[in-house]
């Protein structure tokens, strides 16, 4: 083994360079170059494949978790190679969702896991793991911060896989610099993929969330790893969203989702019930629309509130809905239906905190809008999809089809959709709307 120099690095912002500079020219800061050295190997085999190399099993690529939703959102499993990241914030669940991933694998594949944590000591991991049931003796645990140390164990035990908890307590002695900055878990997350491509031994690195909802730490770590995922929710409620923002092996944007317990994280199998009103009847200002999250439709309420103000300068509220978005939609009615909002308070919601980026909740929201404007409620079971555009018109969104199917298995009979479709799609168990226009969609429902 020698040690070779790689340059420098900044530990700042991460930027290299080849000599060591007194001011860093991406980020501005002073004396904050440190060297970078690893051990490399002076006459290591190469190994060489041929892309038809009969030795490479492809069904056997992947490691079943045994946990459907997290499975399903890999993509069917984790991939033997592969270096994923699993970010979320403190005290979401991340590391129980891994440990019962962990706790699955050894005990249903009798297969050797190695868990790896530089923040909890040996009786704390211990104590989840009795909590979520977890008895197997093929589940190893590490308590370590040094990655080569951490290497080191990997090799010698050729686990079947390996959880590190988290990328951000770990470090490197040859890397100045306390762990958690830039250069530490850049060159660790480095080190750990190394091992992983050469030795087709699968890791999952847990990753602190920063207060953007960003992987703490360089933003590079995401480009080296195969996946990012991230563990959503909020810690008043019981549901957990396990989201996929990148992965080289399935689907980006697949959701799934969890429901927090005592024993852990349970995966559910029907989303709607989360979300949607029990009984048939929908209160006044309350609509049912649907989400694509990856390949899944989901099905939820969006609530509204109209209501008389008491101060000059009438209030919007939007929880689970973005505001802006809802200061638009407010507009768009305004002008659209010729109503006057401007004298009335309005609050906007979605059942259970749920939270999406899918347009097909904006024609819902303005229907929510003005059932609690008129004080009339939209007709049960009916589900409305569509993006209302600044002239009135009622646009196309994407997954109409699919989420209609998907509707009709839940027991939902009406679907209120932007007229682009007429024609396009063929269910005949449902009964299908059009509507144009905001005019349109409002004489239809109401």
């Amino acid at each position: 083994m020698k040690k070779k120099s790689r340059g420098f690095v900044c530990t700042a912002c991460g930027h290299k360079s080849p000599v060591k500079l007194g001011k860093c020219p991406e980020c501005g800061s002073w004396n904050s170059f440190v060297e970078v050295e690893v051990e490399e190997e002076i006459n290591g085999d190469i190994n060489l494949l041929s892309i038809n190399a009969p030795s490479v099993k492809l069904s056997e690529s992947r490691v079943q978790a045994g946990i459907e939703e997290f499975d399903r959102v890999l993509g069917g499993g984790i991939v033997k190679g592969s270096i994923t990241l699993v970010g979320g914030e403190p005290g979401i669940g991340k590391s129980t969702l891994l440990l019962q991933v962990a706790g699955t694998i050894s005990e249903d594949k009798k297969a050797k896991i190695l868990y790896v944590s530089g923040e909890e000591s040996y009786f704390q991991i211990r104590m989840r793991a009795e909590r979520l049931n977890i008895h197997s003796d093929n589940l190893l645990i590490l308590i370590e911060q040094d990655v080569i140390k951490i290497r080191d164990v990997i090799l010698r035990e050729n686990p079947q896989l390996v959880i590190v908890d988290s990328i951000q307590a770990m470090n490197i002695s040859d890397i100045e610099g306390s762990a958690g900055n830039v250069a530490q878990v850049k060159e660790c997350t480095r080190v750990l993929t190394e091992v992983a491509k050469k030795h087709e031994i699968p890791i999952i690195l847990v990753g602190h969330v920063t207060k953007e909802g960003t992987i703490a730490g360089p933003k590079t770590i995401e480009h080296i790893v195969d996946g990012v995922f991230y563990v959503e929710g909020s810690r008043n409620d019981i549901m957990r969203f396990f989201r996929s923002v990148k992965n080289r092996f399935g689907t980006t944007n697949e959701a799934g989702l969890f429901e927090m317990r005592e024993q852990g994280l349970f995966g559910v199998k029907d989303p709607m019930l989360e979300f949607v009103t029990e009984n048939n009847t929908l209160p006044l200002g309350s609509v049912i629309t649907a989400s694509l999250e990856g390949s899944l439709p989901l099905f939820f309420e969006v609530q509204s509130l109209v209501t008389p103000t008491v101060f000059p300068i009438p209030r919007r509220v939007a929880s689970g809905v973005e505001y802006n978005r809802l200061l638009v939609i407010i507009a768009i009615l305004e002008k659209s239906l010729k109503v006057k909002l401007g004298t009335f308070d309005i609050y906007a919601n979605t059942v259970g905190g749920f939270k999406t980026d899918d347009r097909s909740m904006d024609l819902a929201l303005a229907m929510a809008i003005m059932s609690s404007y008129l004080e009339k409620e939209v007709p049960a079971k009916t589900v409305i999809m569509g993006e209302p555009g600044l002239a009135g018109e009622v646009r196309p969104t994407v997954g109409i089809e699919r989420k209609i199917i998907q509707g009709v298995r839940l027991g939902f009979e009406t679907f209120l959709i932007p007229s682009f479709f007429r024609g396009k799609i063929k269910t005949p168990k449902a009964n299908i709307l059009y509507a144009s226009s905001i005019k349109e969609a409002r004489e239809i429902l109401f």
